[in-house]
């Protein structure tokens, strides 16, 4: 007599035809949740890639590779890791992006960048690079499902913090740099454009429509506004504030 049971088809067709619910029944119970949670999970994977890659690499050379030798990332500075250079935005900060692009590296302990599974392409990978106050390097996740933060501290150290102001690139806490430590303002005779910078990198100057620097006391234009002029033979007057030309001068009222 012939024993009843399954046959090797059989039962792989019944175990496929079970996960195929079990998926189905985890994917219809709060799917938002679901999905942002195994989002979350990659999200940790790719870090500990990343992280991992970089302290293996050290160990081998004794040194970081040389795209994340950067001594210009501040402690909690978030630069986003991309293959090609642009300014990104990574939780409400705005800097240059850190491009990763060493062969030496990629393709050898880290096949390549991983990219947020928010994000489309490597041009910005959703993930970031900071230094936290200890030196060590940190990488996390601009966002994550929980929004509690996402973040893992390697065992490797950056550079020592440090920037030029006047070297003509924004760097960590510089909010602009214009490649010269000239201190412009309004009155010292030289029209300065929009994009100039402070002396110390921490202020962009306002655009000048004008710039006199023979100061003349009350003076004032037809709108009751007061104006110096570059010489009282010349009619030609500018603001106090160094925006707009005036060719009359009229007597305050």
């Amino acid at each position: 007599m012939k024993e009843g049971g399954f046959t090797l088809v059989e039962l792989i067709i019944t175990i496929a035809i079970v996960s195929l619910i079990a998926i189905a029944v985890f994917i219809a119970t709060n799917p938002a949740k679901r999905i942002g949670e195994t989002q979350d999970s990659r999200r940790w994977s790719d870090l500990v890639s990343i992280a991992r890659a970089i302290e293996l690499y050290t160990a081998d050379y004794g040194d970081v590779p040389s795209d994340f030798s950067t001594s210009t990332v501040g402690v909690n500075d978030k630069v986003v890791l991309c293959s090609s250079g642009s300014t990104l935005t990574c939780d409400g900060q705005t800097k240059g992006c850190l491009v990763v692009d060493d062969t030496d590296f990629l393709g050898v302990y880290l096949n390549n960048i991983p990219v947020d599974p928010s994000k489309s392409a490597d041009t910005d990978t959703g993930y970031y690079l900071t230094r936290k106050s200890s030196g060590l390097i940190s990488f996390g996740a601009c966002s994550d499902y929980q929004s509690d933060g996402m973040e893992l501290v390697s065992k490797v150290y950056l550079p020592t913090y440090s920037i030029t102001c006047g070297d003509g690139l924004t760097q960590g806490d510089e909010v602009c740099d214009d490649g010269n430590l000239v201190t412009e303002y309004c009155g010292d005779g030289t029209k300065n454009p929009a994009d100039t910078c402070s002396a110390d990198c921490s202020t962009v100057h306002d655009a000048e429509g004008c710039d006199y620097d023979s100061w003349v006391g009350g003076c004032w234009d037809m709108f009751g506004t007061e104006i110096t002029e570059i010489s009282p033979s010349s009619g030609t007057y500018c603001d106090i504030a160094c925006t707009s030309r005036s060719f009359v001068c009229w007597p305050e009222s």
